[in-house]
């Protein structure tokens, strides 16, 4: 045989093997990555159990990897740390930070780690039923699975990369909820065009940056599977200090290399501006302080940074994946990854219906025979006590009962107590419920539409468990260069001061000592970060917008700025309610109406496309008028109190959003219009606890001290539990006006 020969067979199988144990497959993992995520799974070093030491963890995936301990280790550590949106171990110790060149995390063993909820949750779940391909390991003396289950798309959930003989693979990490979102499309439309869409472009999690957006550029890379996009990293700048700070890098770039290029360029006269730097870098993250010389151009600079420095550096994509074989590498695009796996997940979801219609079958089996030795039971044990060994009583009772051998078996062994009419007719009873059930799953089995509704269905179950908003903000081309004023705005916490009659102050402190006007009084504080969207609300319903670092700072010993003066389109008669500041718009606001109704609306339906200073028309309904109003994001309890004397507490996620701006809401407490012709709410106390107290007051000068956690009219409740229940009802009386023939005509809470 040829010396050329020999190489070419010798090579061949040589490229063969590491090209299936180093390429991803459809469930987004390497083979290592699969190997030690099977090991501690069969080892049961779940998300609930203690955490092992890493050396530990590496012995147990060592029966599977024969590459060694240290090529093991890294990639055990690269699997719980900032690398991945998602980890697939929980760590526990210093697993190292991709933001940083040198930091590599601390030796094995000092660290310990066990499986993630993620990984059991949307990698591992129903793997134990047969689900996936299995093969033998290197030494053939343990199966190991070919790929997992993976209920979701994780190939593009979490960064994958590696090389092998003549080919790579490299594919960017994606946002959860646009993932998911996107195959949800393309499952029900088939429109690959409008799934790309909507996945838009990649979320690198752990170390954020910004994507510089190029529709055709993502086009080409989702349709052909290659192609490169631009990351750039993030800064604040500190206008009194003169200090640009760099707090995100791009994917795969580091501070440190960015200091030594920046260093580097200096010492050849290109960064003349540059005062100083200082790596402040730290258990907190990564910060990289650049002192600037005074009326330095920012953006002139941050050009610079991105030309001469790795502050904006290339993600280059090859969508390069092994095939359902687990062995054939393929370049796929954006539909073969759909398509393949989505054919993964029928195969997977199809594999575990068998799974569960061979065991329920097989119990069934057992129960036939059960029904068949019922009617003549004395005949069975007679056979069996007569037999002398355990062979002979099974083969007799094949011969006598026509029973098959599995059926034999079974009778032979079951426990002589149980040989009665009364658990045998218990077993039998689950033949029919065991029928059906194989009906319905042999039905699911050969119904293509209801496999594929069971694979959104866990999208959309992984979607709203582990979504979470985009962490790589997005800009467009022609924004990659631009600086905004509030890019060069430093952020820090600042307090706000309502007052009644229409003056705001931001103070750098917070201060319950205000000054105000003679006469005037303090309505609200509200404290927040300077470089938030303030929002404006009247009692004419309307909402005005201003960024927060446009009020000018106050003392607490000043009086403050007069709203019209702020507010242009303030009218005569109009005044600031309520005052809140927000940054994603997420918050619901809530608003309690005389009339009893309470409505519920997400900001996000008031939000502008545009910065604007023209008032946002009604924004709640003023049909009846307002008794109060909060903006919250989390659902709180609020106290709702009526002119009759009747309390009730509900929760505002039993209250429906409205669907428009100008919603009336729903009916929060019934009105006792029967003993009272015009009850009304005079009062609602929100996010309340049951360690609050309140006051009311009535027409006749009463007042009534309420704690509601003292004992009700129910020894055996507290007043909160007493007046605690579904909203639109009576609710309990809290000063019983009927009474004493008095109205209640304030509530307020106790400080």
């Amino acid at each position: 045989m040829k010396i050329t020969n020999i190489l070419d067979e010798q090579f061949t199988n040589f490229a063969s093997y590491v090209i299936v144990n180093n390429l991803p497959s459809i469930d987004g993992l390497l083979p290592v990555q699969r190997k030690v995520l099977w090991a501690l799974h069969k080892n049961g070093v779940s998300s609930n159990k203690p955490f092992i030491k890493l050396h530990r963890a590496g012995a147990m995936a060592m029966v599977y990897y024969i590459m060694g301990d240290i090529p093991l280790f890294s990639a055990m550590k690269n699997m719980a740390n900032n690398g991945l949106n998602y980890m697939y171990l929980s760590p526990k110790g210093s697993f190292g930070d991709k933001r940083k060149k040198f930091d590599d995390g601390a030796s094995p063993r000092y660290v310990e780690a066990r499986l993630s909820v993620y990984s059991e949750d949307c990698l591992l779940r129903s793997i134990n039923k047969n689900v996936v391909p299995m093969k033998r390991n290197f030494d053939n003396s343990e199966d190991e699975p070919i790929i997992l289950p993976s209920i979701i798309p994780n190939i593009l959930i979490n960064t994958s990369q590696s090389i092998a003989v003549g080919m790579a693979s490299k594919i960017p990490a994606h946002n959860v909820i646009d993932t998911c979102d996107s195959v949800i499309n393309y499952i029900k439309t088939n429109n690959i065009e409008t799934s790309i869409n909507i996945l838009k472009c990649p979320d690198f999690e752990g170390t954020k940056g910004k994507i510089i957006y190029d529709k055709n550029t993502f086009d080409k890379i989702y349709k052909t599977g290659k192609g490169s996009f631009s990351i750039v990293g993030n800064y604040v700048y500190n206008e009194k200090t003169n200090t640009f700070s760099i707090i995100e890098v791009p994917y795969e770039a580091y501070i440190e290399d960015i200091e030594a290029k920046l260093e580097s360029a200096y010492e050849k006269g290109l960064f003349k501006e540059v005062v100083d730097v200082h790596n402040s870098s730290g258990v907190q993250g990564i910060q990289l302080d650049i002192t600037l010389k005074k009326n330095t151009n920012i953006k002139t600079f941050e050009q610079k940074l991105r030309k001469y420095t790795p502050f904006e550096s290339k993600f280059s994509c090859n969508f390069t994946i092994l095939d359902l074989d687990g062995k054939t590498p393929k370049l796929m695009s954006l539909e073969d990854i759909y398509n393949t796996w989505i054919q993964h997940r029928i195969n997977c979801i199809k594999n575990e219906i068998q799974f569960d219609l061979d065991k329920n079958t097989k119990e069934l089996n057992k129960l036939y025979g059960l029904q068949i030795i019922n009617q003549d039971l004395d005949k069975a044990i007679k056979i069996i006590r007569s037999s002398n060994t355990e062979k002979i009583a099974i083969d007799n009772l094949i011969d006598y009962f026509k029973l098959n051998q599995e059926q034999a078996e079974y009778i032979a062994t079951i426990r002589l107590v149980n040989i009665n009419q009364e658990w045998i007719v218990n077993k039998i009873k689950n033949i029919q419920d065991l029928e059906q059930e194989n009906v319905r799953l042999n039905e699911y089995y050969n119904s293509e539409n209801l496999i594929k509704e069971t694979i959104i269905s866990q999208l959309e179950e992984i979607k709203k468990k582990y979504g979470k908003p985009r962490a790589t903000e997005i800009i467009y081309p022609e924004e990659a260069v631009d600086i905004t004023k509030e890019d060069l705005i430093e952020d820090y916490t600042v307090t706000l001061c309502l007052t009644k009659e229409n003056y705001l102050k931001k103070n750098l402190k917070y201060s319950e000592s205000q000054k105000v006007k003679d006469g005037d009084e303090v309505i609200q504080l509200h404290q927040t970060t300077n470089k938030t969207d303030l929002l404006f609300i009247t009692n004419k319903g309307r909402l005005f917008i201003r960024k927060t670092y446009d009020i000018e700072e106050k003392q607490p010993s000043q009086i403050g700025d007069y709203l019209p003066n702020i507010l242009d389109d303030l009218q005569e008669d109009e005044k600031v309610i309520y005052i809140h500041a927000t940054k994603d718009w997420s918050e619901n606001l809530i608003c309690v109406f005389e009339n009893g109704n309470v409505s519920k609306m997400n900001l996000l339906k008031s939000k502008p496309r545009q910065n604007r200073k023209v008032a946002i028309e009604k924004i709640y309904n003023t049909d009846s008028p307002l008794i109060s109003i909060t903006v919250t994001k989390d659902d709180i309890d609020i106290l709702l109190a009526t002119q009759s004397g009747h309390g009730l507490i509900i929760n505002t996620k039993d209250i429906n959003a409205v669907s428009s701006k100008n919603g009336k809401g729903v009916v929060g407490i019934k009105l006792d219009t029967e003993n009272m012709t015009d009850d009304k709410i005079i009062g609602a106390l929100m996010n309340i606890s049951i360690n609050n107290s309140c006051t009311l007051e009535t027409a006749k000068g009463k007042e009534l001290y309420v704690v509601l956690n003292d004992v009700s009219p129910n020894p055996n409740k507290s007043l909160y539990d007493y007046l605690y229940g579904k909203r639109g009802r009576l609710g309990n009386f809290i000063f019983n006006t009927r009474q004493k023939n008095d109205k209640v005509t304030k509530i307020k809470l106790n400080k």
